[in-house]
């Protein structure tokens, strides 16, 4: 392969999952959604979508990741942010590529962190704000063994922009081991969690489509093949307009890019393919 005490000023709308049939590609109607990676496609080409980095550049197994580069038609610029010892290192994908392992879970001691930090570059500033327009956001990962939730470290971030109370936030986390996907924008909060949860050690593609009037969440078990589980929710959080807030993977930071101080949020496993594609 290469192939996450606020009060929000906009109304809650819906805080629920619900369960819809399978389907093909994220999205809505057609042609109305980003066309993103279905079922277990992993030989198709991530260079057409905004941002989406494929990890597949030469690199030696176990070796720690000093950067990473988005093969995407926007332009960005990417940090790798570190604390406490955390770090990320190379590992093999579910192929003949590569992927991003990240800081295992630790039941006592200083919670290791590391995360990717990715920034828009202020010529693509625009391209980067959804506001209305339909938008995906999607990952590959394997998530290592439950561990005890703790203090600094109670969630598993993949993929989030903006942080809870911004004025807009998408995000996909395990929470205890169960996928969910929350938007917020001008509209107010949309949340769809799944009905069951993931194992450890098996390779999974989530996907989070916000089309207007619909979340639509999708989980693909990639191990075993077959069509989607997939999750509705008939809302409309609103346009969604990021600024300058940078997204991030595997990890909660802040406004400025660094990792949480209070609770980082981090996700123990393996992270491929992480697709953000606006139409």
């Amino acid at each position: 392969m290469g192939l996450r005490g606020v009060v929000l000023a906009a109304p809650v709308l819906l805080l629920a999952s619900a369960c819809g049939a399978p389907g093909g590609s994220p999205g809505g109607s057609a042609g109305e959604t980003p066309a993103v990676l279905s079922g277990d496609q992993d030989d198709v080409a991530l260079d057409g979508y905004d941002v989406a980095f494929d990890f597949d550049a030469p690199v030696v197994p176990g070796d720690v990741v000093p950067r990473v580069r988005s093969v995407g038609t926007a332009r960005v610029h990417t940090t790798v942010v570190t604390a406490r010892g955390g770090e990320l290192t190379w590992t093999h994908d579910r192929g003949q590529g590569w992927a991003v392992r990240t800081p295992a879970a630790r039941p006592e001691g200083a919670v290791e962190a590391a995360a990717i930090v990715v920034w828009p570059d202020p010529a693509d500033a625009d391209t980067l704000q959804p506001g209305s327009r339909p938008v995906v956001l999607q990952v590959d990962f394997r998530v290592d063994a439950p561990a005890p939730s703790r203090p600094g470290d109670d969630g598993d971030n993949l993929v989030q922009w903006g942080r809870y109370g911004d004025r807009a936030q998408l995000k996909l986390q395990l929470d205890h081991g169960t996928p969910s996907c929350r938007v917020a924008g001008s509209g107010g909060v949309v949340l769809v969690a799944a009905k069951r949860t993931v194992t450890s050690d098996r390779w999974y593609r989530l996907s989070c489509s916000v089309t207007k009037g619909e979340v639509t969440m999708r989980l693909t078990d990639l191990d075993a093949g077959g069509e989607p589980l997939e999750w509705v929710r008939h809302a409309d959080p609103g346009e969604l307009r990021f600024g300058r807030v940078p997204l991030s993977i595997a990890a909660k930071v802040g406004a400025s890019g660094e990792l949480d101080r209070n609770s980082v949020d981090q996700f123990s496993g393996t992270i491929d393919r992480v697709v953000v594609d606006i139409r």
